[in-house]
């Protein structure tokens, strides 16, 4: 769903406790602290509530007074007080966190979904397909992608986002205006002025849309056409600007074939590393 400047944005960040969903809290974190928004960790799991390791996780507190942007002293209501900032942990119960997290969404839409993924292939991927992708699809949510062992953009020490250069892949069938627009609220949260988006067209010149591409005061948009294979494409262009997020669109979900290979999104993440927001089809 689409926030606006009146509505407080929703994050919502998923945890295994691991130290690839702690880097996944830390981004989400970074993001509800620059959209002062409403920020829910989530863990789905076989625990009871009353057992959920909450402790093994680092504190949202502890973790805003290390960015030196609350005393280390603070008390738990400086978190909104101080940073306007509304924080919130969740936990249910469910064997299969794709199915817990997609009913939890179901229930709870929220404007950004932030999730670690560990890329799988082949008869592994068929048969345990990537969480983050399934609920992806699943629940139709932008989704941050941060691929396990792959760089991330946001320095957990200090909280500070970095990014300067972002491939946004466009899909010639859909109608952009979604895409771009919600590129236009959440970018400027993730780097200074020097950050370059650059809008690929992957198409046949002749059938590349116009597009009027967002105006935001100090950030870089150019556009540029390319046709070929679209994952072969992106990757190429990611590595040539040394792209450090890349946005592509979402489609539904695959057939088994298309799932031992995995879906464009999937394969890019492979292959570059980088993290991924991915938007859905509309």
């Amino acid at each position: 769903m689409q926030d606006s400047q009146q509505i407080t944005p929703r994050i919502l960040v998923t945890t295994d406790f691991s130290a690839e969903s702690q880097r996944a809290f830390f981004h989400a974190l970074a993001f509800a602290v620059c959209r002062k928004a409403r920020l829910t960790l989530l863990h789905t799991g076989p625990e009871s509530r009353s057992t959920v390791p909450w402790k093994n996780f680092p504190g949202v507190r502890e973790t805003l007074a290390g960015w030196g942007l609350l005393p280390q002293d603070a008390p738990r209501n400086a978190v909104a007080d101080t940073l306007n900032l509304c924080v919130a942990k969740m936990a249910m119960r469910d064997d299969d966190p794709r199915q817990g997290i997609t009913d939890y969404l179901r229930r709870h839409p929220t404007d950004l979904l932030v999730m670690a993924t560990e890329g799988r292939t082949g008869l592994a991927r068929l048969f345990n397909p990537s969480v983050a992708e399934t609920v992806c699809y699943r629940t139709k949510s932008h989704t941050l992608m941060l691929p396990k062992g792959g760089r991330g953009f946001v320095d957990a020490e200090t909280g500070r986002a970095g990014i300067k250069r972002v491939l946004c892949v466009l899909d010639p069938d859909r109608d952009p205006r979604h895409a771009l627009g919600f590129l236009k609220q959440w970018l400027p949260a993730l780097g200074g002025p020097e950050m370059e988006i650059l809008v690929l067209q992957n198409c046949d010149p002749e059938d590349a849309a116009g597009l009027a591409l967002p105006q935001n005061d100090n950030l870089t948009w150019r556009q540029e056409i390319q046709s070929g294979e679209l994952v072969a494409t992106t990757v190429s262009a990611a590595r040539k600007m040394e792209a450090e997020l890349v946005v592509m669109t979402t489609h539904g979900p695959l057939g088994p074939m298309a799932r031992m290979r995995g879906s464009h999104t999937d394969m890019v993440l492979r292959d570059l590393r980088v993290p991924l927001l991915s938007i859905p089809a509309l």
